[in-house]
């Protein structure tokens, strides 16, 4: 690619986390990697970026088919509940996909599923491994992990489930349960041979890794061009993550099975590529982790075929000598190693097409584009706890958004997300946050500058400037360049700081004017006053879309001015070379101004923190 291409010329693909769709997502869900996607690709799209945000429900998997079976529902009933569920609480805060799928959707994402598995086996990066397993003749099947109960071998605890005890904490392995019995129907089980495929990560030697990522440049391999990127760029936890206990401890290392016994998820192919049958492949399904990050690809794929150019997808995922897209994946950080490690490897591990393959994936001298970066949150809490929904330590969403309003979730979440270390929402944090920042800087200038414009100068935009107009010319500048910056590193909380400092800078320049004092001894003066601050008011009103949408809208209407897509006037990534934003023209008729937020008051924080506790306690 030439060095001459610029980030913004190059397509850019984003993703957040498939949500799994076994329950309903929570605000330390938003908080983690579907607010920061949202901020970072609206503003992309204020930029003039091409972007593209995807993302789909996670279906399959164990924990689907046992709570399915439990409350008697077919697994697609059960997926489809808490696939709309999902989708609303997303809804409430306003998260703007481009596409959002779901991987039970079986075209495009099984057969898609499956070429990964069958070219990965091809190129000898999957094999088949003997095991044990628990069987259970009651039920005529093999037993996953989650399908056994008994006693932890670890602390004795009777109610341990197959994978992981809850008492103690431990990681379990199912076949050695002591007094294991079957999860759905009780009887005990027995040990039988079985096989599964497992992908082998060993070429992923930790010494070859790092000494990848600490090289002086990159080497032109793209997993060891990527973990330089990581190393480089990526966040702290990040970096931790992948080169700490994954990489020198050897943990990511391991083969990992990606194939399971079960009832639902996406077919193990019966043959190969060369039309050889596929060893054991009857009833066994991929398993969730293998299948669920190919529905990012697959659901920009369903994506596309919306578009005019229903290969239009390949402009995101597939790279070439000459193309080479950019894709960001937004995660939590306990999808780290997946997300640096297990999936690039997939990715970059299928080998080249041959003559006469028929791939949905990358052809003769293509390859899938590896992340650029990964920016993972740390885990976001609830007035000191964790985030329980079967303890009701839990936010209702709906109730949420309808007491405050979306525009002021979104600010807060953002305002308190855990990019560097956990953190936590709080009633009283939302309600100083909104009050302080929203209503006291942000709508306070707002109403003060329109309503004074309306009742003295005619509610248009008044002509000449007074001896402050260079000044707040640089601080909007300074504004648009800083806003640019923190959102292109992942830095959400400065960001929204930014954008506070140049109301709280408009406020303080217009009580220095007192301009109310003017408008009778010199109405031109006057004018020239309040008219820097319409300005202001313009360059926020753009900077608060990533942010509070709902309200920058707002009060672009108020400003008469159309909804803002693209930010032609000097563009917020150009604005770090540029002198000053454009100017709103004097005679400009301005909107009905209004109130833009609304403060949070005392009884409302009580209330809700006393119904949380209510809940909480069973009352």
């Amino acid at each position: 690619m030439s060095d001459a291409t610029t980030p913004k010329d190059r397509p850019l693909l984003v993703t957040s986390a498939l949500p799994y769709a076994n329950g309903p997502l929570h605000f330390g869900h938003i908080a983690g990697a579907y607010l920061p996607a949202d901020l970072f690709v609206r503003y992309q799209r204020l930029a003039g970026t091409d972007v593209l945000y995807i993302c789909g429900s996670d279906e399959h998997g164990v924990a689907i088919t046992v709570n399915a079976e439990r409350e008697g529902k077919t697994y697609q009933e059960y997926v489809d509940h808490w696939h709309a569920d999902i989708q609303a609480f997303f809804a409430h805060f306003g998260i703007s996909f481009d596409h959002y799928s779901r991987t039970s959707a079986q075209d495009p994402h099984y057969p898609l599923s499956q070429e990964f598995f069958l070219r990965l086996l091809r190129e000898g990066h999957i094999a088949p491994k003997a095991e044990k397993q628990h069987y259970c003749t009651s039920c005529d099947r093999f037993l996953p992990d989650r399908y056994v109960e008994g006693t932890c071998y670890v602390c004795n605890e009777p109610s341990a489930r197959g994978d992981e005890c809850k008492a103690c904490g431990a990681w379990l392995e199912a076949t050695r349960i002591l007094e294991p019995r079957c999860a759905t129907c009780g009887a005990t089980p027995e040990l039988r041979d079985t096989m599964q495929y497992e992908l082998d990560l060993s070429p992923l030697s930790a010494a070859g890794m790092l000494a990848a990522a600490e090289a002086d440049a990159p080497s032109g391999e793209p997993i060891a061009d990527m973990l330089w990127r990581l190393k480089r760029d990526g966040k702290k936890n990040v970096q931790s993550g992948v080169f700490g206990k994954l990489l020198i401890e050897g943990e990511g290392l391991a083969s990992r099975p990606i194939t399971r016994d079960l009832r639902w998820g996406v077919p193990v192919p019966a043959t190969d590529l060369d039309g050889n049958a596929v060893e054991g492949h009857d009833g066994k399904v991929l398993y969730v982790w293998f299948d669920a990050p190919i529905g990012y690809v697959s659901a920009t794929i369903e994506w596309a075929r919306g578009q005019a150019d229903a290969d239009a997808w390949r402009r995101y995922w597939i790279a070439t000598d000459t193309h080479e897209p950019r894709l960001v994946h937004f995660i939590g950080k306990d999808n780290i190693p997946f997300h640096c490690v297990v999936f690039p490897a997939m990715l970059a591990w299928q080998g080249e097409a041959r003559e006469g393959d028929a791939f949905i994936g990358p052809n003769v001298g293509e390859r899938w584009v590896l992340p650029e970066n990964v920016p993972a949150n740390e885990f976001y809490n609830l007035e000191g706890r964790k985030f329980s929904t079967s303890d009701q330590w839990t936010l209702d969403t709906a109730r949420m958004a309808e007491l405050f309003g979306t525009d002021a979730l979104r600010w807060y979440v953002t305002t308190s997300m855990p990019e560097t270390a956990d953190s936590q929402f709080t009633f009283a944090g939302l309600q100083a946050a909104v009050n302080a920042d929203l209503a006291d800087v942000m709508g306070n200038y707002a109403s003060r500058v329109l309503k004074f414009t309306k009742t003295h100068l005619g509610g248009v935009v008044p002509a000449g400037a007074d001896e402050h107009a260079e000044q707040i010319a640089a601080a909007r500048t300074a504004a648009l360049a800083k806003v640019a910056e923190k959102l292109e590193g992942f830095r959400f909380r400065e960001a929204a700081d930014a954008v506070v400092d140049l109301g709280r800078t408009g406020n303080q320049v217009f009580n220095t004017q007192e301009p109310w004092k003017t408008r009778k001894t010199d109405l031109d003066a006057c004018g020239a006053a309040v008219a820097v601050h319409i300005q202001v008011l313009a360059t926020l009103s753009v900077l608060l879309t990533p942010f509070v949408p709902t309200a920058a809208a707002r009060l672009r209407e108020m400003l008469a001015l159309p909804p803002v897509e693209v930010w032609t006037h000097t563009g917020l990534r150009e604005s770090l070379d540029a002198s000053a934003p454009d100017e709103i023209p004097a005679g400009h008729a301005l909107g009905e101004p209004g109130i833009l937020f609304a403060k949070i008051p005392d009884e409302i924080v009580e209330q809700e923190r006393a119904a949380l506790a209510a809940r909480a306690a069973g009352g």
